[in-house]
């Protein structure tokens, strides 16, 4: 039998595809201690997010965040942000300076603050490593790109009650016959 693939090709026009500042500034979703920005995309990737993401004054503590995709974060900003994720059953939090990278495994609660982070002095003060091209305040460049938890599992996943869902990955034995 014939198969028949639905397939979108790549136009000429989707070989580049730049999203203006304005664009982005319009499509913003305010939260009440982050602001998001969406930056370029594509719809022939349509799981691979970008975002501007700024740590508002009010994040003390920032709202808790959770996504199915990898993210990785790079802070182009003047300003650090405490960096706090849940992992494991227990709470771990760190500090991101301006020029600072992490990587957030899928489903992992954490959040963005404004925290008590202590001031340098002037001699361990380190120069912004993104030079004039940084964001001031706190700014983190995200990137999230999918891995094996695709859209229709985590829709799947959803569908399960609350108090089962820690066995979906932990149970390695067919318990029915």
């Amino acid at each position: 039998p014939d198969l028949k693939v639905l397939v979108c090709p790549l136009e000429e026009q989707e070989e580049v595809v730049v999203t203006r500042a304005e664009d982005s500034q319009r499509s913003a979703r305010s939260l009440s201690t982050y602001r998001l920005l969406p930056l370029a995309r594509t719809r022939h990737q349509p799981d691979l997010k970008t975002f501007d993401l700024e740590v508002l004054e009010s994040a003390q503590p920032g709202e808790d965040l959770r996504c199915g995709l990898h993210s990785f974060v790079y802070h182009f900003g003047s300003e650090p942000v405490e960096f706090t994720w849940q992992g494991k059953g227990q709470s771990h939090s760190g500090v991101l300076r301006p020029g600072d990278s992490a990587y957030i495994a899928p489903m992992v609660v954490h959040q963005f603050s404004v925290g008590k982070v202590p001031t340098p002095t002037a001699s361990k003060k380190r120069p912004n490593p993104n030079g004039r091209a940084c964001g001031q305040g706190r700014r983190l460049f995200i990137v999230r790109i999918p891995g094996h938890l695709s859209g229709e599992t985590l829709a799947e996943f959803g569908t399960f009650s609350h108090f089962g869902r820690e066995r979906v990955g932990a149970e390695t034995v067919r318990w029915y016959n």
